[in-house]
């Protein structure tokens, strides 16, 4: 979230006017022209400790004059930037809040009450960030920033676990920004916090919703574990059907982990090409938020990319549940299919071994009887050596 964003950009195209309205001045004026080249020089070089320096001292000594009002806004709001790309976000906070006071009508003020909020987020103070973010949208339901804040509010209420809070917060977000890229991760994180509430049958159907749309790899990963474990959940309970309308959602191992690792590489060369660009000043607020977003996909995508490759295959694992689903509820024809599937693949003879025990079972109830003999031999040769010399 702390993105060193080139806000020198729009800062230097109020210079020019800055410094023709000081050129004809007494030469006790050329203070203020000097602090601020040497603010934007620096805040362009990317030192933001030397121009906030010299931002905060232009402020301090020429911030009250009249003739300087409207040149001062951008010395304001530079001096708020380069705080919060340096990780001042407490003094940020401050910064952004005297230039959103003092110029009501500045054009950047949206994007300073957005920092403001993010600032507080990281900072943990989840009240104030809450505050922060409702502030923005009642001020600015317009905003370039509003799809992000609304988002945002979702994520802060989760962050404290005020469950249904963050439910209807993103619940209000997928309404009010239904072609927006974060769609999909809203409809997740519901389904998570629906499923913490004990909510199981409305934590699938919003799997189910999700899935009539398309979706990122990342977001397909993340509510691949929610499904597993919405599964699993519902299996310890015997809720047999419910077990499976999860267990359906769950995709092999070996894809996922493919093409998280895809998403992973893919992130990271679009976020080096964005670095490397150059964006027109009139570009820089979208620059701001595009670097935000890839930001955050790259590392939740690497996040769950970790996931994966620490999970031992679950493939046969998965199977076998669901077998143990079908036989559960007596139909055993689709038992037999996925515990077939679990011989054939488990690496771990354990479970191979349970699989293939229950394949016997469903022969039995299916009165399979030839198959039911040849398959309890062929498991009585593999698991009982001694069945063999006896």
């Amino acid at each position: 979230m702390t993105n060193a964003w080139p806000v020198w950009r729009s800062v230097a195209a109020a210079a020019c006017v800055f410094l023709a309205s000081t050129a004809g001045a007494q030469a006790q004026a050329e203070g203020p022209e000097e602090l601020y080249r040497r603010g934007v020089g620096e805040f362009a070089a990317g030192n933001y400790a030397e121009a906030a320096t010299a931002f905060k001292e232009l402020i301090t000594n020429f911030g009250n004059e009249p003739s300087l009002a409207a040149q001062m806004e951008g010395a304001f709001y530079a001096y708020g930037c380069c705080l919060y790309n340096q990780g001042q976000h407490a003094d940020a906070i401050e910064a952004f809040k005297s230039y959103a006071a003092k110029y009501p009508e500045a054009r950047y003020r949206d994007e300073a009450l957005y920092r403001i909020a993010v600032a507080h987020q990281i900072l943990e103070a989840w009240e104030a960030a809450v505050a922060a973010y409702k502030d923005l949208l009642a001020q600015y339901p317009r905003s370039a920033y509003a799809e992000d804040t609304a988002y945002q509010l979702g994520m802060v209420f989760m962050l404290q676990d005020k469950l249904p809070e963050g439910v209807q917060a993103f619940a209000d977000f997928m309404t009010a920004f239904p072609a927006s890229e974060y769609w999909g991760q809203a409809g997740a994180f519901i389904a998570r916090a629906l499923f913490d509430q004990d909510k199981v049958v409305e934590a699938i159907a919003m799997l189910q919703k999700l899935e009539q749309r398309p979706r990122s790899w990342s977001v397909i990963t993340y509510c691949n574990f929610l499904a597993f474990e919405i599964g699993d959940a519902a299996f310890d309970e015997t809720e047999y059907e419910l077990a499976l309308k999860a267990y359906r959602r769950v995709k092999p191992r070996a894809i996922l982990l493919r093409r998280q690792g895809e998403t992973v590489e893919t992130l990271r060369a679009e976020l080096e090409r964005f670095r490397r660009a150059k964006a027109a000043p009139e570009k820089v607020q979208a620059r701001f938020m595009q670097e935000r977003r890839l930001q955050g996909s790259l590392a939740q995508a690497e996040e769950l990319f970790k996931k994966l490759e620490s999970l031992p295959d679950y493939d046969a694992n998965l199977y076998h549940r669901i077998g143990r689903c079908f036989f559960n509820l007596d139909r055993f024809w689709e038992a037999r299919v996925a515990f077939m599937r679990v011989v054939e693949i488990a690496s771990e003879d354990k479970i191979r071994e349970a699989g293939h025990f229950d394949l016997v079972l469903c022969l039995s109830r299916l009165r399979r009887f030839d198959e039911l003999i040849d398959e309890a031999d062929r498991y009585l040769d593999r698991y009982d050596p001694e069945w063999t010399r006896n």
